[in-house]
C-alpha cells in the first residue's frame, strides 16, 4: 500500500511532505511581501496627497503675490507721474550739433573749424615789377567749453602754418602760430565775475632772416610766452563783448635756442665774457610780474560778414630800463570773415604787435653805406587776404 491512515483528511503522504512544505513556505513569504508592498503603496498615496495639497496651496499663494505685485507697480507708476509733474522742465532750445564730447559728459561741448587759405599771384612782362608767387596756409580753431551751475571752463586754441613759393623756387614761411588760452570763470549774480586766465603762445618751426635762410631768428619755444593771472571778467549777456582785467599777472618768456639766448633775443639776459675771458651763456627764461588786460569783441555785420577782434595788453611792474621804451606788450588781432558759401569764405586778417623786448636793427647811412647804429622795438604788422576753404564742426 502507498498510504496509511484511518480517516480522510488525516491521511499522511510521506512522498510529498517536503515539496508541500516548501511551497507553503514560499507562498507565505510572497504573502508577506505583498502585504508590505500594499502598505508602502498606501503610504506613498498618502504622501502624494499631502504634496498635492502643498502644491495647490503654494500656487494659490503665488497667484495672490502676483496680484499684489501688479497693484504695487500701478501705484509706483502713478507716484512717478505725480513726481514728474512737480519737476520744472526747461524749454526746448536749439542745441549744437552732437559730437563726441557731448556723448562723453553732459555740459561739455567741443566746436571749431579748420581749413586751407590760398593766395596766388602770376606776373608776366609786368612793367611795374613784382614776382609770381603762391601762398598756402593751413589753420584750425578749437573751442572746448565745460559748464556747470557754479563755474565755466573754456579752452580755446588757434593754430596756423603757411608757406609762400616764389617763381625762383624760393620758399619762405608766411605764417606760423600756436595760441592757447584757458579760462576759469566763477558764476555769480553780479555782472563782474572772478576769473583765472592762462595763455600760451609760440610757433611750430624756425623763422629765418629772409632772403637769408641760414640765419635763425626764431623757433619752437624761441620765443614762447606763458601767462597766468587772476582777475575780474565782464561779459555781456549776448557774449558779443568781454573784457578781463588782472592787477596781478605773471609772465614767463622762454628762449630755448641757445644761440638766440646768447644774443639776448626777446629780452632775456644775453651771454657775455667775464673778466677772465670765461663765456657765460645767455639765460633762457625771463620772468615778469605785471597787469594784464584782455578784450574780446565779436560782431556780425549783416548776414554774411563777421568782425572779430582780440586785444591783449601786459604791463611789467618791476622792469627797470635806462631807455624810454614803453614797458607795455600789445597783441591785437583782427579778423573779418566774408562768407561766400557754407564752406568758402574770404578772410581778411590784420595783426598788430608791440613787444618792448623784441628789437629790430636801426639803420643809418654813413658814408653812403647803410649801417646798423642801434636796436629798438618797433610796431609789428601783418596782413593777409585770401580765399579760405573751411569745415566747421
Amino acid at each position: 500500500m502507498f498510504f496509511t491512515g484511518t480517516a480522510i483528511g488525516q491521511v499522511s503522504y510521506p512522498f510529498m511532505a517536503q515539496e508541500v512544505d516548501s511551497i507553503c513556505q514560499h507562498a507565505l513569504q510572497l504573502i508577506k511581501i505583498k502585504n508590505s508592498l500594499v502598505w508602502q503603496q498606501q503610504l506613498n498615496e498618502m504622501q502624494k496627497g499631502r504634496i498635492d495639497d502643498d502644491i495647490e496651496y503654494l500656487n494659490s499663494q503665488k497667484t495672490e503675490l502676483n496680484d499684489e505685485k501688479q497693484l504695487i507697480d500701478q501705484e509706483l507708476a502713478d507716484i512717478n507721474k505725480q513726481l514728474d509733474s512737480l519737476i520744472y522742465v526747461r524749454p526746448q532750445r536749439p542745441r549744437p550739433k552732437a559730437n563726441l564730447m557731448d556723448l562723453i559728459e553732459e555740459g561739455l561741448t567741443f566746436s571749431g573749424d579748420y581749413g586751407l587759405n590760398i593766395n596766388q599771384l602770376a606776373l608776366s612782362n609786368w612793367a611795374a615789377g613784382g614776382e609770381s608767387s603762391s601762398t598756402g596756409k593751413a589753420f584750425a580753431n578749437i573751442n572746448l567749453v565745460y559748464q556747470r551751475s557754479t563755474f565755466e571752463q573754456k579752452l580755446t586754441g588757434a593754430f596756423a602754418f603757411g608757406i609762400s613759393h616764389f617763381a625762383d623756387k624760393r620758399i619762405e614761411k608766411q605764417d606760423d602760430k600756436i595760441d592757447l588760452r584757458y579760462t576759469l570763470l566763477l558764476h555769480s549774480k553780479q555782472k563782474l565775475k572772478y576769473s583765472l586766465v592762462s595763455t600760451f603762445n609760440t610757433q611750430f618751426a624756425n623763422g629765418y632772416k629772409y632772403p637769408n635762410d641760414s640765419t635763425v631768428i626764431s623757433g619752437f619755444f624761441a620765443p614762447a610766452y606763458l601767462t597766468l593771472s587772476g582777475g575780474i571778467t565782464y561779459k555781456t549777456t549776448d557774449n558779443v563783448f568781454e573784457v578781463y582785467a588782472s592787477p596781478l599777472a605773471g609772465k614767463m618768456t622762454f628762449v630755448l635756442i641757445q644761440d638766440l639766448a646768447d644774443q639776448g633775443a626777446f629780452g632775456v639776459k644775453g651771454g657775455y665774457y667775464k673778466e677772465d675771458s670765461t663765456w657765460v651763456p645767455g639765460e633762457k627764461l625771463l620772468p615778469a610780474l605785471g597787469a594784464n588786460v584782455i578784450i574780446n569783441y565779436r560782431q556780425p555785420i549783416g548776414k554774411m560778414i563777421t568782425y572779430t577782434t582780440t586785444l591783449n595788453c601786459f604791463y611789467n611792474y618791476f622792469e627797470k630800463r635806462d631807455d624810454n621804451r614803453l614797458k607795455l606788450d600789445v597783441n591785437w588781432e583782427n579778423t573779418i570773415n566774408f562768407v561766400i558759401s557754407k564752406h568758402i569764405s574770404t578772410i581778411l586778417f590784420l595783426h598788430f604787435k608791440y613787444d618792448h623786448n623784441t628789437t629790430f636793427p636801426v639803420y643809418q647811412e654813413i658814408e653812403g653805406v647803410q649801417t646798423v647804429v642801434d636796436n629798438a622795438p618797433k610796431l609789428q604788422f601783418k596782413e593777409s587776404l585770401g580765399i579760405a576753404f573751411i569745415h566747421k564742426f
